[in-house]
Protein backbone atom coordinates (compact mmCIF):
# COMPACT_ATOMS: atom_id res chain seq x y z
CA UNK A 1 0.00 0.00 0.00
CA UNK A 2 1.29 3.45 -0.95
CA UNK A 3 1.59 5.95 1.91
CA UNK A 4 1.60 9.70 2.49
CA UNK A 5 3.61 10.68 5.57
CA UNK A 6 3.25 13.79 7.73
CA UNK A 7 5.30 14.57 10.85
CA UNK A 8 3.75 16.44 13.78
CA UNK A 9 7.15 17.30 15.29
CA UNK A 10 7.37 17.40 19.08
CA UNK A 11 10.19 17.11 21.62
CA UNK A 12 11.07 13.68 23.05
CA UNK A 13 10.61 13.67 26.81
CA UNK A 14 8.64 16.91 26.78
CA UNK A 15 5.76 16.27 24.36
CA UNK A 16 5.18 12.66 25.36
CA UNK A 17 4.37 12.63 29.06
CA UNK A 18 7.99 12.41 30.20
CA UNK A 19 10.96 10.18 29.38
CA UNK A 20 10.48 6.44 29.73
CA UNK A 21 13.34 4.91 31.75
CA UNK A 22 14.54 3.08 28.62
CA UNK A 23 14.21 6.04 26.20
CA UNK A 24 17.41 6.67 24.22
CA UNK A 25 16.76 10.43 24.37
CA UNK A 26 16.77 10.40 28.18
CA UNK A 27 20.39 11.48 28.69
CA UNK A 28 20.65 13.85 25.72
CA UNK A 29 22.01 17.30 26.51
CA UNK A 30 19.69 19.23 24.21
CA UNK A 31 21.70 22.42 24.76
CA UNK A 32 24.78 20.81 23.20
CA UNK A 33 23.17 19.33 20.10
CA UNK A 34 24.35 22.21 17.93
CA UNK A 35 27.96 21.31 18.77
CA UNK A 36 27.75 17.92 17.05
CA UNK A 37 30.10 18.22 14.09
CA UNK A 38 28.46 15.86 11.63
CA UNK A 39 27.67 16.16 7.97
CA UNK A 40 26.23 13.83 5.34
CA UNK A 41 26.21 12.98 1.66
CA UNK A 42 23.75 15.82 0.97
CA UNK A 43 25.98 18.61 2.33
CA UNK A 44 27.56 21.16 -0.05
CA UNK A 45 31.24 20.40 -0.81
CA UNK A 46 32.66 23.11 1.49
CA UNK A 47 29.99 23.16 4.19
CA UNK A 48 29.63 20.63 7.00
CA UNK A 49 25.93 20.60 7.76
CA UNK A 50 22.81 20.92 5.61
CA UNK A 51 19.05 20.90 6.14
CA UNK A 52 18.96 17.09 6.11
CA UNK A 53 21.63 16.31 8.71
CA UNK A 54 20.89 19.43 10.75
CA UNK A 55 17.29 18.26 11.09
CA UNK A 56 18.51 14.88 12.38
CA UNK A 57 20.31 16.72 15.17
CA UNK A 58 18.04 19.65 15.99
CA UNK A 59 14.64 18.32 14.87
CA UNK A 60 14.16 16.83 18.34
CA UNK A 61 14.43 20.33 19.90
CA UNK A 62 11.26 21.71 18.34
CA UNK A 63 7.71 21.54 19.67
CA UNK A 64 4.62 20.33 17.86
CA UNK A 65 3.74 21.92 14.53
CA UNK A 66 0.49 23.92 14.21
CA UNK A 67 -2.47 21.94 12.90
CA UNK A 68 -2.76 24.31 9.92
CA UNK A 69 0.79 23.40 8.91
CA UNK A 70 0.14 19.65 9.22
CA UNK A 71 -3.13 19.79 7.25
CA UNK A 72 -1.45 21.84 4.52
CA UNK A 73 1.41 19.32 4.40
CA UNK A 74 -1.01 16.42 3.97
CA UNK A 75 -3.02 18.31 1.35
CA UNK A 76 0.06 19.22 -0.68
CA UNK A 77 1.32 15.64 -0.66
CA UNK A 78 -2.06 14.30 -1.71
CA UNK A 79 -2.25 16.85 -4.55
CA UNK A 80 1.06 15.53 -5.86
CA UNK A 81 -0.41 12.05 -6.27
CA UNK A 82 -2.16 10.92 -9.47
CA UNK A 83 -5.95 11.15 -9.22
CA UNK A 84 -6.39 7.39 -9.52
CA UNK A 85 -4.09 6.88 -6.50
CA UNK A 86 -6.51 8.84 -4.31
CA UNK A 87 -9.20 6.33 -5.15
CA UNK A 88 -6.94 3.32 -4.75
CA UNK A 89 -4.35 1.81 -2.46
CA UNK A 90 -3.26 4.89 -0.49
CA UNK A 91 -2.94 5.52 3.26
CA UNK A 92 -2.15 8.65 5.32
CA UNK A 93 0.42 8.08 8.08
CA UNK A 94 0.73 10.76 10.78
CA UNK A 95 3.64 10.35 13.18
CA UNK A 96 5.63 12.52 15.59
CA UNK A 97 9.12 12.99 16.97
CA UNK A 98 7.50 12.71 20.39
CA UNK A 99 4.11 11.05 21.06
CA UNK A 100 1.26 11.48 18.60
CA UNK A 101 -1.38 11.11 21.37
CA UNK A 102 0.08 14.16 23.11
CA UNK A 103 -0.67 16.38 20.09
CA UNK A 104 -3.09 19.05 21.41
CA UNK A 105 -5.29 19.13 18.28
CA UNK A 106 -5.27 15.37 17.66
CA UNK A 107 -9.04 14.83 17.55
CA UNK A 108 -9.59 17.70 15.11
CA UNK A 109 -6.69 16.49 12.97
CA UNK A 110 -8.07 12.95 12.78
CA UNK A 111 -11.55 14.26 11.84
CA UNK A 112 -10.15 16.51 9.10
CA UNK A 113 -7.94 13.83 7.56
CA UNK A 114 -10.73 11.24 7.64
CA UNK A 115 -12.83 13.60 5.53
CA UNK A 116 -10.54 12.65 2.63
CA UNK A 117 -11.97 9.12 2.81
CA UNK A 118 -8.47 7.65 3.06
CA UNK A 119 -7.29 5.18 5.74
CA UNK A 120 -5.37 6.85 8.58
CA UNK A 121 -2.50 5.37 10.59
CA UNK A 122 -1.27 7.08 13.77
CA UNK A 123 2.15 6.15 15.08
CA UNK A 124 3.88 6.09 17.41
CA UNK A 125 2.20 6.45 20.83
CA UNK A 126 3.20 5.33 24.30
CA UNK A 127 -0.39 5.64 25.43
CA UNK A 128 0.67 7.80 28.40
CA UNK A 129 -1.54 10.66 27.25
CA UNK A 130 -4.65 8.50 27.80
CA UNK A 131 -6.45 9.64 30.96
CA UNK A 132 -9.63 7.60 30.48
CA UNK A 133 -11.11 5.07 28.06
CA UNK A 134 -13.26 7.69 26.36
CA UNK A 135 -10.08 8.91 24.62
CA UNK A 136 -9.75 5.63 22.72
CA UNK A 137 -13.48 5.45 22.05
CA UNK A 138 -13.48 8.95 20.54
CA UNK A 139 -10.59 8.16 18.19
CA UNK A 140 -12.31 4.99 17.07
CA UNK A 141 -15.59 6.84 16.50
CA UNK A 142 -13.79 9.40 14.33
CA UNK A 143 -12.68 6.59 12.01
CA UNK A 144 -9.07 5.89 12.99
CA UNK A 145 -7.99 2.82 11.04
CA UNK A 146 -4.55 1.88 12.33
CA UNK A 147 -2.20 2.58 15.24
CA UNK A 148 1.32 1.84 16.45
CA UNK A 149 1.31 1.48 20.24
CA UNK A 150 4.23 0.91 22.63
CA UNK A 151 2.99 -1.77 25.01
CA UNK A 152 6.33 -2.54 26.74
CA UNK A 153 4.68 -4.88 29.24
CA UNK A 154 1.09 -5.88 30.02
CA UNK A 155 1.94 -5.99 33.71
CA UNK A 156 0.66 -2.55 34.80
CA UNK A 157 3.16 -2.28 37.65
CA UNK A 158 6.17 -2.75 35.36
CA UNK A 159 4.65 -0.54 32.68
CA UNK A 160 3.92 2.19 35.21
CA UNK A 161 7.44 2.14 36.66
CA UNK A 162 9.48 1.89 33.47
CA UNK A 163 7.30 3.98 31.16
CA UNK A 164 6.46 6.41 33.96
CA UNK A 165 2.83 5.90 33.03
CA UNK A 166 0.56 7.45 35.66
CA UNK A 167 -2.45 5.45 34.47
CA UNK A 168 -1.06 2.09 33.28
CA UNK A 169 -4.31 0.17 33.81
CA UNK A 170 -6.24 2.68 31.69
CA UNK A 171 -3.54 2.62 28.98
CA UNK A 172 -3.64 -1.17 28.78
CA UNK A 173 -7.47 -1.28 28.72
CA UNK A 174 -7.40 1.26 25.89
CA UNK A 175 -4.78 -0.78 24.03
CA UNK A 176 -7.03 -3.82 24.32
CA UNK A 177 -9.99 -1.81 22.99
CA UNK A 178 -7.93 -0.56 20.04
CA UNK A 179 -6.82 -4.13 19.27
CA UNK A 180 -10.41 -5.35 19.24
CA UNK A 181 -11.57 -2.53 16.96
CA UNK A 182 -8.81 -1.36 14.59
CA UNK A 183 -5.44 -2.61 13.28
CA UNK A 184 -2.80 -2.27 16.00
CA UNK A 185 0.94 -2.73 15.60
CA UNK A 186 2.25 -3.20 19.12
CA UNK A 187 5.84 -2.39 20.04
CA UNK A 188 7.91 -3.95 22.82
CA UNK A 189 11.40 -2.82 23.82
CA UNK A 190 12.94 -5.77 25.69
CA UNK A 191 14.97 -4.63 28.70
CA UNK A 192 16.97 -7.44 30.36
CA UNK A 193 15.86 -8.09 33.92
CA UNK A 194 12.77 -5.91 33.56
CA UNK A 195 10.24 -7.10 31.00
CA UNK A 196 12.03 -10.13 29.54
CA UNK A 197 11.66 -13.89 30.03
CA UNK A 198 8.30 -14.84 31.63
CA UNK A 199 7.02 -11.26 31.63
CA UNK A 200 7.85 -10.88 27.95
CA UNK A 201 6.11 -14.07 26.84
CA UNK A 202 3.07 -13.20 28.96
CA UNK A 203 2.94 -9.84 27.21
CA UNK A 204 3.14 -11.57 23.81
CA UNK A 205 0.37 -13.97 24.84
CA UNK A 206 -1.87 -11.11 26.01
CA UNK A 207 -1.28 -9.11 22.85
CA UNK A 208 -2.06 -12.12 20.66
CA UNK A 209 -5.27 -12.77 22.61
CA UNK A 210 -6.30 -9.11 22.27
CA UNK A 211 -5.80 -9.29 18.50
CA UNK A 212 -2.76 -7.25 17.48
CA UNK A 213 -1.98 -7.22 13.78
CA UNK A 214 1.80 -7.30 14.32
CA UNK A 215 4.50 -6.98 16.95
CA UNK A 216 7.53 -4.74 16.55
CA UNK A 217 10.20 -6.30 18.76
CA UNK A 218 13.08 -3.99 19.69
CA UNK A 219 16.33 -4.74 21.43
CA UNK A 220 17.10 -2.16 24.13
CA UNK A 221 19.78 0.25 22.91
CA UNK A 222 21.80 1.26 25.96
CA UNK A 223 25.32 1.96 24.73
CA UNK A 224 26.92 4.36 22.29
CA UNK A 225 28.05 1.69 19.83
CA UNK A 226 24.41 0.58 19.52
CA UNK A 227 23.56 3.85 17.79
CA UNK A 228 23.30 6.49 20.50
CA UNK A 229 24.82 9.51 18.74
CA UNK A 230 23.33 12.54 20.53
CA UNK A 231 26.01 13.56 23.08
CA UNK A 232 25.83 10.47 25.22
CA UNK A 233 28.15 10.47 28.20
CA UNK A 234 26.55 7.53 30.01
CA UNK A 235 24.29 4.53 29.37
CA UNK A 236 20.53 5.05 29.22
CA UNK A 237 20.13 2.65 32.16
CA UNK A 238 23.10 1.84 34.38
CA UNK A 239 24.08 -1.78 34.88
CA UNK A 240 22.01 -3.26 32.03
CA UNK A 241 23.83 -5.11 29.24
CA UNK A 242 21.59 -5.62 26.19
CA UNK A 243 21.83 -9.00 24.43
CA UNK A 244 24.10 -9.45 21.46
CA UNK A 245 22.60 -9.53 17.98
CA UNK A 246 22.92 -13.33 17.93
CA UNK A 247 21.12 -13.63 21.27
CA UNK A 248 18.44 -11.26 20.03
CA UNK A 249 17.98 -13.37 16.89
CA UNK A 250 17.32 -16.42 19.08
CA UNK A 251 14.54 -14.54 20.86
CA UNK A 252 13.03 -13.46 17.53
CA UNK A 253 13.07 -17.06 16.31
CA UNK A 254 11.31 -18.25 19.46
CA UNK A 255 8.59 -15.60 19.17
CA UNK A 256 8.16 -16.42 15.49
CA UNK A 257 7.62 -20.10 16.34
CA UNK A 258 5.26 -19.63 19.26
CA UNK A 259 2.93 -16.82 18.15
CA UNK A 260 0.73 -16.23 15.12
CA UNK A 261 1.02 -12.45 14.72
CA UNK A 262 3.33 -10.87 12.15
CA UNK A 263 6.72 -10.08 13.64
CA UNK A 264 9.15 -7.27 12.84
CA UNK A 265 12.39 -6.84 14.76
CA UNK A 266 15.06 -4.18 15.23
CA UNK A 267 17.94 -4.88 14.72
CA UNK A 268 16.67 -6.47 11.53
CA UNK A 269 15.88 -10.15 11.45
CA UNK A 270 13.10 -12.24 9.95
CA UNK A 271 13.75 -16.00 10.11
CA UNK A 272 10.94 -16.79 7.66
CA UNK A 273 12.37 -14.60 4.87
CA UNK A 274 16.07 -14.90 5.76
CA UNK A 275 15.92 -11.13 6.16
CA UNK A 276 18.28 -9.37 5.94
CA UNK A 277 20.53 -10.55 3.09
CA UNK A 278 18.52 -13.51 1.84
CA UNK A 279 20.71 -13.39 -1.28
CA UNK A 280 23.50 -15.03 0.76
CA UNK A 281 21.43 -18.14 1.44
CA UNK A 282 22.86 -21.17 -0.37
CA UNK A 283 19.57 -21.83 -2.14
CA UNK A 284 19.79 -18.36 -3.76
CA UNK A 285 23.24 -18.91 -5.27
CA UNK A 286 21.87 -18.20 -8.76
CA UNK A 287 21.43 -14.53 -7.88
CA UNK A 288 25.10 -14.19 -6.93
CA UNK A 289 26.17 -15.91 -10.14
CA UNK A 290 24.34 -13.25 -12.23
CA UNK A 291 26.15 -10.29 -10.64
CA UNK A 292 28.86 -8.41 -12.58
CA UNK A 293 32.48 -9.45 -12.09
CA UNK A 294 34.50 -7.32 -9.68
CA UNK A 295 37.59 -5.77 -11.26
CA UNK A 296 38.17 -2.73 -9.01
CA UNK A 297 40.09 -2.61 -5.72
CA UNK A 298 38.33 -1.04 -2.74
CA UNK A 299 37.73 -1.09 1.00
CA UNK A 300 34.09 -1.15 2.05
CA UNK A 301 33.51 0.46 5.46
CA UNK A 302 30.36 -0.58 7.28
CA UNK A 303 28.77 -1.13 10.68
CA UNK A 304 29.31 -4.03 13.04
CA UNK A 305 26.01 -5.76 12.19
CA UNK A 306 26.35 -5.64 8.40
CA UNK A 307 30.07 -6.45 8.43
CA UNK A 308 29.85 -10.27 8.61
CA UNK A 309 27.21 -10.32 5.86
CA UNK A 310 29.35 -8.19 3.54
CA UNK A 311 32.41 -10.32 4.24
CA UNK A 312 30.39 -13.40 3.30
CA UNK A 313 29.14 -11.67 0.15
CA UNK A 314 32.58 -10.69 -1.12
CA UNK A 315 34.09 -14.08 -0.27
CA UNK A 316 31.44 -15.54 -2.62
CA UNK A 317 31.70 -13.08 -5.53
CA UNK A 318 35.18 -11.49 -5.31
CA UNK A 319 37.24 -14.16 -7.04
CA UNK A 320 40.56 -12.32 -6.84
CA UNK A 321 40.17 -10.80 -3.35
CA UNK A 322 40.15 -7.20 -4.60
CA UNK A 323 37.73 -5.91 -1.96
CA UNK A 324 38.08 -5.99 1.81
CA UNK A 325 35.51 -5.07 4.46
CA UNK A 326 36.31 -2.96 7.51
CA UNK A 327 33.68 -2.85 10.25
CA UNK A 328 33.59 -0.15 12.90
CA UNK A 329 32.23 -0.77 16.39
CA UNK A 330 29.05 1.23 15.66
CA UNK A 331 26.43 -1.39 14.87
CA UNK A 332 24.30 0.55 12.38
CA UNK A 333 26.12 1.74 9.25
CA UNK A 334 23.92 4.79 8.68
CA UNK A 335 24.81 6.07 12.17
CA UNK A 336 28.55 6.05 11.55
CA UNK A 337 30.02 9.44 12.55
CA UNK A 338 33.53 10.93 12.16
CA UNK A 339 34.65 9.55 15.53
CA UNK A 340 33.90 6.02 14.26
CA UNK A 341 36.17 6.54 11.26
CA UNK A 342 38.95 7.72 13.60
CA UNK A 343 39.10 4.24 15.17
CA UNK A 344 39.98 2.51 11.88
CA UNK A 345 43.46 1.03 11.35
CA UNK A 346 44.44 2.78 8.11
CA UNK A 347 46.85 -0.01 7.19
CA UNK A 348 43.71 -2.03 6.32
CA UNK A 349 42.27 0.68 4.08
CA UNK A 350 42.96 0.71 0.33
CA UNK A 351 43.22 3.83 -1.83
CA UNK A 352 39.55 3.61 -2.83
CA UNK A 353 36.96 3.60 -0.05
CA UNK A 354 33.22 2.95 -0.13
CA UNK A 355 31.31 4.57 2.74
CA UNK A 356 27.64 3.89 3.57
CA UNK A 357 25.56 6.49 1.74
CA UNK A 358 23.67 7.32 4.92
CA UNK A 359 26.76 7.71 7.14
CA UNK A 360 26.74 10.99 9.08
CA UNK A 361 30.12 12.03 7.74
CA UNK A 362 30.88 14.91 5.36
CA UNK A 363 33.06 14.07 2.37
CA UNK A 364 35.66 16.57 3.56
CA UNK A 365 35.76 14.94 7.02
CA UNK A 366 36.14 11.47 5.51
CA UNK A 367 39.03 12.58 3.27
CA UNK A 368 40.83 14.17 6.22
CA UNK A 369 40.34 11.31 8.71
CA UNK A 370 41.12 8.54 6.22
CA UNK A 371 44.16 10.42 4.94
CA UNK A 372 45.91 10.86 8.31
CA UNK A 373 48.66 8.47 7.23
CA UNK A 374 49.56 10.65 4.25
CA UNK A 375 47.75 8.48 1.69
CA UNK A 376 45.34 10.32 -0.60
CA UNK A 377 42.24 8.18 -0.83
CA UNK A 378 39.20 8.39 -3.08
CA UNK A 379 35.93 8.33 -1.12
CA UNK A 380 32.77 6.97 -2.74
CA UNK A 381 29.33 6.27 -1.32
CA UNK A 382 27.52 2.96 -1.61
CA UNK A 383 23.77 2.45 -2.20
CA UNK A 384 21.30 3.75 0.40
CA UNK A 385 20.15 0.21 1.20
CA UNK A 386 21.73 -3.19 0.57
CA UNK A 387 18.66 -5.02 1.83
CA UNK A 388 14.97 -4.20 1.58
CA UNK A 389 13.93 -0.78 2.99
CA UNK A 390 11.56 -2.38 5.52
CA UNK A 391 10.28 0.98 6.76
CA UNK A 392 8.55 1.59 3.43
CA UNK A 393 6.66 -1.70 3.29
CA UNK A 394 6.62 -4.53 5.82
CA UNK A 395 4.60 -6.80 3.53
CA UNK A 396 7.33 -7.58 1.00
CA UNK A 397 7.71 -11.23 0.00
CA UNK A 398 10.89 -13.25 -0.46
CA UNK A 399 10.99 -12.65 -4.22
CA UNK A 400 10.75 -8.87 -3.71
CA UNK A 401 13.49 -9.10 -1.08
CA UNK A 402 15.82 -11.02 -3.38
CA UNK A 403 15.16 -8.75 -6.36
CA UNK A 404 15.90 -5.68 -4.23
CA UNK A 405 19.11 -7.13 -2.82
CA UNK A 406 20.29 -8.23 -6.27
CA UNK A 407 19.88 -4.71 -7.68
CA UNK A 408 21.50 -3.16 -4.60
CA UNK A 409 24.59 -5.40 -4.74
CA UNK A 410 24.79 -4.91 -8.50
CA UNK A 411 24.88 -1.16 -7.85
CA UNK A 412 27.58 -1.62 -5.18
CA UNK A 413 29.77 -3.63 -7.57
CA UNK A 414 29.32 -1.01 -10.31
CA UNK A 415 30.41 1.70 -7.84
CA UNK A 416 33.51 -0.34 -6.99
CA UNK A 417 34.32 -0.94 -10.65
CA UNK A 418 33.97 2.71 -11.67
Amino acid sequence: MDKVYSNLGGRPGFDCGGFCKFCFFKNVDFQRLESLNIGCVNCPPDQIGCDYCRNIITGVKNGFKPISYVLMDVQNKLMQRPWDALNGDLKVVVHADADVFSYPDLMVLVSMIKQTGLPLHLGYTSGKAIKNESFAQELISKGLDELTFSAFCTDPEIRGKWMRDKNPEVSLKSLKLFCQTIDVHASVVVVPGVNDQEKFFQTCSDLEEWGIKSLILRRFGNLRYQGLIFNYDQPVAEGIIPPSYEEFKELVEQVSREFSFKLTSFPLYDPEKDFPFAILNKKNQKYLEQLPEIHGEATVITGKLAGPYLEKFFSAVDEFGLVNVVSVEKEIADLITPEDLETIDLSRVQKEVILPRGALVHQKQALEILGRDGTIRKIKRGPYNLTHPYHENLDFNEKELLDFEFKAFEELINIINH
